[in-house]
């Protein structure tokens, strides 16, 4: 049985885009285990674990989340906690995601193990780094040069590479697994639910909404997940009447909070290129739930709503911008059922179970 070696410097509760990557080279046959840096210690009584078959097994050097590079002394001594831990056995694949993965994963590579660079995200765009922007781009050019294969969510990732890197590259975007979603059944009462569905990052955009619906009547606004804008969100949510925050979820129960949703609200600050150019997996999540959206003005998700009329654009700044779009919607709602019937021909077009498959082209050992 092939070994593979999966790095995440995250605690791994799991992780749920790298969890489903992991579970189906669990079912081929693969042995799979995730080395993951809990930083915070949050499972420091739980160093290994087994969920559906992925064996997990835990580090603990501690930092404090969101400290940024007060961090990277706990993060070398991750580094070397798990190099000193492989040296012992032997592995065939150190499948590293995001950047921070793959530093770690080049750091402790074997020779005869394949190094493979999973890059969920477009690095040298996200906003608090755009001011390294071409150092990062060195790094994750030579690790792209460096590794065995190289796995993109976005033709963005790659529309720089040279053809010897192109021919390594194996799209696998943030899709949901479509058997999860199917049997949502819309909730029906008179109340328009808008809902936030993932990690809580973006204060102010979440703000405004719940600033802007403040005063609406048969509107009800629900938070769902945690992340670093949770904390200060959930400390204003009493002044706020038609606000639900309801913290971290269980991945199994979304398909429960898709069939409370109306519309599902994917607004992010048009300050990050990251968030402008991005697809999160909650807008994928929309389309095979039924969900019609609203997503921030002038990403490349307006494009995509405006060509299968599947939504609503907004910008995520102005409160009285979102409040009158709110409004329309709430006083047409014959504008749901429009976009909803828009969302029915598109909407098993984007599934994990298929494009998953797209692993075979690294993972293609006969077991």
């Amino acid at each position: 049985m092939k070994k593979v070696i999966m790095i995440v410097t995250n605690r791994y509760d799991p992780d749920i885009r790298v969890h489903k990557e992991a579970k189906y080279l669990v079912d081929r046959g693969f042995d799979v285990e995730v080395l993951c840096w809990d930083r915070e210690n949050d499972y420091i009584n739980s160093p290994t674990d087994k969920i559906d078959g992925v064996k997990v097994r835990r580090f603990f050097p501690y930092a404090k989340c969101g400290t940024g590079i007060r961090q990277i002394r706990s993060y070398f001594k991750f580094i070397l906690e798990i190099k000193k831990y492989l040296s012992k056995i032997e592995f065939n694949y150190l499948h590293c995601h995001d950047l921070d993965g793959a530093i770690a994963g080049y750091s402790v590579k074997s020779k005869k193990s394949r190094l493979i660079f999973d890059m969920h995200e477009f690095y040298e765009m996200q906003k608090e780094k755009l001011k390294y922007k071409e150092i990062i781009r060195i790094i994750v050019n030579y690790l792209q040069n460096k590794s065995d294969a190289i796995i993109y969510v976005n033709e963005v990732q790659i529309r720089h590479l040279n053809d010897k890197l192109k021919s390594k590259s194996i799209y696998l975007p943030n899709y949901p697994n479509t058997t999860d979603y199917l049997g949502v059944k819309k909730s029906k009462n008179s109340t328009l639910n808008i809902s936030y569905i993932g990690v809580v990052r973006q204060f102010d955009e979440l703000k405004n909404l719940m600033e802007a619906c403040n005063s609406l009547e048969n509107v009800f606004i629900s938070i769902h997940g945690d992340g670093r804008a949770f904390n200060k969100l959930n400390s204003i949510k009493e002044n706020y009447v038609n606000t639900k925050i309801t913290g971290r979820y269980n991945p199994k129960e979304s398909s429960r909070l898709y069939s409370d949703t109306d519309i599902s609200y994917i607004v992010y600050s048009k300050d990050n290129p990251q968030h402008m150019i991005g697809y999160p997996v909650k807008f994928f999540e929309a389309i095979i739930t039924k969900t019609p959206v609203i997503v921030t003005k002038g990403s490349v998700l307006e494009g995509f709503i405006s060509e299968h009329d599947i939504g609503f654009a907004v910008d995520g700044e102005s409160v009285e911008e979102i409040k009158d779009l709110v409004s329309y919607i709430n006083a047409n709602r014959q504008v749901l059922r429009e976009k909803i019937k828009n969302i029915e021909k598109i909407q098993f077009s984007y599934s994990w179970e298929e494009v998953v498959k797209n692993l075979e082209n690294i993972y293609n050992d006969t077991l």
